[in-house]
């Protein structure tokens, strides 16, 4: 974003356009706190409890609930807590439509891991694919983003200013200060 907005503020942001309760509201602030910049949630949902006053009586599956409700956010893939998760949420956000969403979906539940193996001879054996498929699928899987906080950008670009400049001048290489990069 052209703002600096962090990832936390652009979720807050979010769960303050979302209509629920005070708890659900605490529970879902608490949640977001807990990820980090790559989107993901650092912390496991008895973690979470855990940090919670027992005098609210908050149980782990409202926590679950609050969960489900923050991984709708964008950007999609947002509060997963492992990579299968996340493009899990990504695909099922996906039009129904897509072509070879189904498979794909089937192919990061059950074979990720082969996958990640690039066991592709495996992969077509046990999900009953050609190559051509099999490339179509892995393609649609290529455009999720394993990592979905990122696209929200935290801080202003920094530039990077050399303390010496080297350049070549009459076949003979010169090195010189760099008087902006100089402290006045």
């Amino acid at each position: 974003t052209s703002s600096g907005e962090s990832l936390q503020s652009h979720l807050l942001w979010q769960l303050n356009l979302a209509p629920m309760s005070d708890t659900d509201r605490l529970i879902a602030a608490t949640l977001i706190d807990c990820i980090n910049p790559q989107g993901y949630l650092e912390e496991t949902l008895e973690e979470v409890l855990e940090s919670f006053d027992p005098e609210l009586e908050i149980e782990l599956d409202e926590i679950e609930v609050v969960l489900r409700r923050i991984q709708q956010f964008e950007p999609a893939g947002i509060g997963a807590r492992d990579l299968r998760e996340c493009l899990l949420l990504q695909l099922r956000q996906l039009p129904e439509r897509t072509e070879w969403l189904s498979e794909a979906i089937r192919l990061v539940s059950d074979h990720l891991d082969i996958l990640g193996g690039r066991d592709y001879s495996l992969l077509m054996r046990r999900m009953k694919l050609k190559e051509d498929e099999l490339r179509q699928i892995i393609d649609l899987i290529q455009t999720l983003n394993p990592r979905p906080g990122s696209q929200i950008e935290a801080g202003e670009p920094e530039y990077v200013v050399p303390d010496v400049i080297v350049r070549k001048h009459n076949g003979r290489w010169l090195v010189e200060l760099n008087q902006e990069a100089m402290p006045r």
